[in-house]
């Protein structure tokens, strides 16, 4: 406790007096005192100063929102904002500065982009779609695929049941395939295709995203207007736009707004394999299906965060493992034999990341 104390008592008055000063004053605290037996003593807290002064100075690069202005020009899409109309320009800065007073959770944010964005980057590409439209994803979900919204909405992308099978995503008892990260990636960039050739406008793809495609188009019918800065929509779906673009700027360039994530404090994926499972005769247990991966039940749903029940129904499953629990499996196949009627490791489709 003594130790925090004087941690504490040092950053203000730090903050406060300048290293020098400190300096000073401890010398001359210590020699008055006895405390300062020795020159080594001295450079042990020179050294502590300057350690605290560099956290003081690092906290203070974020700790004024009001020290920060939206970047000029504002290009998302491809699209540049006409940030002189003060309207628009109002309606962005609202989310761009309520969105950096949320520091522990852009923090998150950047440490669980490692795990999605790559996967979901590569399917934008794929798809010719923009790559700011993996930012849908980050505030969605916050890049959790487990998550479930007050309106039953599920997934990294949110999907309504109804929208998810309309794009092709099996939701049952037992599977949704809205937390499977790269089926419901994939139904994703189907729907943004589908809106786009719709609409014709990232703006209203975006407002179509979130209020629904029929409400949008009404409400432009109505207005007689196809601009989705000259609608009048929910509040919400007229927020929603800004708010993307909100974390465009802050989560594209961080280091700028004052976040920072170490290398070594990214949530990294675990190296997974695909594997394909024919489950015959009966349905088994997740957790029996776990133990013969060496896995806990937990740790299995986890990897697999489409299976929603406690067993696994019989038929054909997808699963992701980690690549070394694949591998001592794949040596002892005979452990499952009364369960699983067969299997097609898809080895040449293998992917890196706990998804």
């Amino acid at each position: 406790m003594q130790e925090k104390h004087r941690n504490f008592l040092y950053t203000l008055l730090i903050t406060f007096l300048g290293q020098s000063i400190i300096v000073v004053l401890l010398l001359l605290l210590g020699f008055s005192t006895g405390v300062l037996g020795s020159g080594d003593r001295i450079v042990v807290l020179q050294q502590e100063i300057r350690q605290l002064q560099e956290q003081v100075e690092k906290a203070g690069k974020r700790s004024y929102v009001n020290s920060h202005q939206l970047p000029v020009p504002v290009v998302f899409c491809g699209d540049t904002l006409d940030t002189d109309n003060i309207i628009i320009r109002e309606r962005l800065e609202r989310e761009f500065y309520l969105l950096l007073n949320e520091q522990a959770q852009i923090q998150l944010y950047l440490k669980r982009s490692a795990r999605y964005l790559p996967m979901i980057e590569k399917y934008l590409k794929e798809a010719q779609l923009p790559d700011d439209l993996k930012y849908i994803a980050v505030h969605e979900s916050a890049l959790l695929p487990h998550v479930r919204s007050r309106a039953n909405a599920v997934g990294l992308w949110q999907f309504m049941r109804a929208t998810g099978r309309l794009y092709d995503l099996k939701i049952n008892s037992d599977i949704d395939e809205r937390r499977e990260v790269e089926r419901a990636t994939a139904a994703a960039m189907w729907m943004f295709r589908d809106l786009k050739n719709i609409l014709g406008d990232w703006p209203l793809v975006l407002a179509s995203y979130n209020a629904g495609l029929g409400r949008v188009t009404q409400a432009m019918a109505r207005q007689r207007t196809r601009s989705f800065f000259e609608l009048s929509l929910p509040e919400e779906t007229e927020r929603y736009f800004f708010k993307i673009v909100a974390a465009q700027i802050v989560l594209s360039q961080p280091e700028k707004y004052g976040f920072y994530v170490e290398n070594r404090d990214f949530f990294y994926n675990d190296s997974l394999e695909n594997i394909s499972y024919v489950v015959g005769l009966k349905r088994i247990s997740i957790q029996e299906l776990a133990g013969y991966f060496g896995l806990s039940a937990a740790r299995l749903k986890a990897y697999n965060p489409q299976l929603i029940n406690s067993h696994v129904p019989t038929g054909v499953i997808n699963l992701k493992v980690p690549r070394s629990n694949y591998l001592l499996y794949e040596q002892n196949p005979e452990r499952v034999e009364e369960y699983i009627s067969g299997y097609v490791p898809q080895t040449d489709n293998s992917v890196d990341g706990l998804d």
